[in-house]
This record gives C-alpha cells, sequence and structure tokens, in this order.
C-alpha cells in the first residue's frame, strides 16, 4: 500500500514535520533506484517537499528518469549533517508516480529558479511505502518506522 504525502502527513503530523525538516536541512539527499540488472544506483537529487508531494525532478534523459520509468520504487536518504544524529537522518521509500501536467504547472511556480525547458523535466510525485527517522536520544539510538498499513512504531538501541 502506498499513499501521497499529504495523506502521511494526516496520519502522522508531527514525523513528517521531523522528515521534511531533514530533507530541508541540505540541499541534497541521496536517492536509490533499480538499474535495468536490479542492481541499485545511488545519486544526489534535490527532494522538495511543499504542495501537498515530495516531487522527484529530474532530466529527461537521465538513467534515474529511465530507472523509475521502468520500475517505480525507490528510496530516498536525508543525508547526516551532525555526528551525533541528534536531529536524526530520514529516510522515505515509495513508488515514483509521473505528474500530471496541473502538477508540473504547480511545481514550476513553487520551484527555486526559473525552469525554461518543461520538455526536458521528467517530475514525479512519490507515493510514499515507508517513512524512517533515525536519531541518536541519551546515547540510544531510537528508529522510528511509519508504513500505511502498520502505523507507526519506535524501536530503541541501546
Amino acid at each position: 500500500m502506498a499513499v501521497t504525502w499529504t495523506d502521511f502527513r494526516a496520519a502522522e503530523p508531527a514525523l513528517a514535520a521531523s522528515v521534511k525538516d531533514r530533507f530541508e536541512g541540505h540541499t541534497h539527499a541521496v536517492m536509490a533506484t533499480l538499474r535495468r540488472d536490479g542492481a541499485p544506483r545511488l545519486f544526489g537529487m534535490e527532494t522538495p517537499i511543499r504542495d501537498g508531494h515530495l516531487w522527484l525532478a529530474m532530466d529527461t534523459v537521465s538513467r534515474k528518469t529511465d530507472d523509475l520509468r521502468r520500475d517505480s520504487r525507490f528510496s530516498i536518504h536525508s543525508a547526516p549533517d551532525e555526528e551525533d544524529l541528534r536531529l536524526g537522518d530520514a529516510r522515505v521509500e515509495g513508488r515514483a508516480v509521473p505528474a500530471l501536467d496541473t502538477e508540473l504547472e504547480i511545481f514550476v511556480k513553487g520551484h527555486r529558479f526559473p525552469i525554461d525547458d518543461r520538455s526536458a523535466l521528467a517530475l514525479f510525485t512519490a507515493d510514499v511505502t515507508r517513512v524512517v527517522l533515525t536519531r541518536v536520544e541519551d546515547r540510544s539510538l531510537v528508529v522510528i518506522t511509519w508504513t500505511p498499513d502498520g502505523g507507526m512504531w519506535t524501536t530503541r538501541r541501546a
């Protein structure tokens, strides 16, 4: 089962806000797709979360676009930017859904720099299947996980 970012945010607003903060803490995240042979492919990309969507925007002729068109599954990870992981790092897993023309217009209007050639833009929105926020609290590793089927649960490891 997969849900939109809006549905996830409605189900767990505090977790959604924390995950969004982690992705907005730096410009790039690391995304994994699946190559034709099933091996993972990793690359950096921006991951704006706004207007009810986690957006995945890339060049139409990129390998990641080919990967997502063939197999829509992805995982995207915020880069941890502090050694103590106090704020944590976040991961979102899901399926990339080609954006509708109306969504393309919303994305372009809100993007941080002009997009002149829309024909060169492959735009997807994310249907979320799992969200994980990992951080350190009181010298313990705390892993908060959410799925549409199972809701939210927390695991602590000393």
